[in-house]
């Protein structure tokens, strides 16, 4: 991370005290402009990364315009897997976000469960490895939670979170803004029966850790994926800032 600010032409101050007697990772100093960056990593034992068995992209024949996130048991037999998909087909087919299912084989033993996470653009459901379970995202939440205690007053404070995979950039959108809902109070899209929207599960719902205004993910010693920023605010911090940030931290 120091390399990479470097590289963009900041002057670095590092492991600075602050007054409640935490430390702030970086100073950033470019340009005549000044931020303080705070970075926390996921470590990747948090984060399962597991091929998708080819019979599990069958569910992506259901006519569903879901991100559905799957997880089974290893041991599991060709047969047994085909038992899951089967269930996995039916439950997506009628599910709603936010809703799990817990598949069981015959002997009542936990085999896999599939979960509906995201609205997405598309006709047809799309599968993943269940990167995004809610334990994760409570835990790319509580990472959040300890750099804004170490926040420095008086100035523009920025959390980074760095992942080693380019999937988990989602984990820290949903830890952000919120989990994905339907929404019965909002009107739906043109061509959909339900409005979808985000709990108040997230770093910056209902008001809360007010300090923080901007975050951001990047991938572990990758040049060729470029991080993301969030921004709370369209208008803050001012489009000078905004830019500062974004081009010390060569983000989007």
């Amino acid at each position: 991370m120091a390399r990479r600010l470097v590289r963009s032409g900041c002057d670095l101050g590092i492991e600075l005290p602050t007054p409640n007697g935490r430390t702030c990772d970086f100073q950033v100093d470019v340009g005549g402009r000044r931020f303080y960056l705070h970075v926390k990593c996921l470590q990747s034992d948090d984060v399962p990364r597991r091929p998708l068995p080819s019979v599990l992209r069958s569910i992506e024949h259901v006519e569903r315009p879901f991100l559905v996130e799957v997880d089974w048991h290893d041991a599991l037999s060709e047969h047994e897997l085909g038992d899951f998909a089967a269930a996995a087909r039916d439950f997506v087919a009628h599910a709603r976000i936010g809703e799990e299912l817990l598949h069981r084989d015959s002997r009542g033993r936990p085999a896999g469960s599939v979960r509906i996470t995201t609205p997405l653009e598309t006709e047809r459901a799309v599968v993943a490895v269940a990167s995004c379970k809610p334990s994760v995202v409570a835990r790319v939440g509580r990472l959040l939670e300890r750099a804004y205690v170490q926040f420095m007053p008086g100035g523009e404070n920025v959390i980074l979170v760095m992942t080693q995979d380019p999937s988990h950039e989602r984990l820290v959108d949903l830890a952000l803004l919120g989990t994905h809902v339907e929404r019965w109070d909002k009107i739906p899209r043109s061509g959909r029966r339900v409005a979808h929207g985000r709990a108040e599960d997230g770093f910056w719902t209902r008001g809360r850790f007010d300090r923080s205004r901007v975050v951001g993910w990047m991938q572990f010693d990758s040049e060729e994926v470029l991080p993301r920023l969030w921004f709370r605010h369209p208008d803050v911090p001012g489009s000078s800032m905004r830019e500062t940030i974004t081009n010390a931290l060569g983000a989007e």
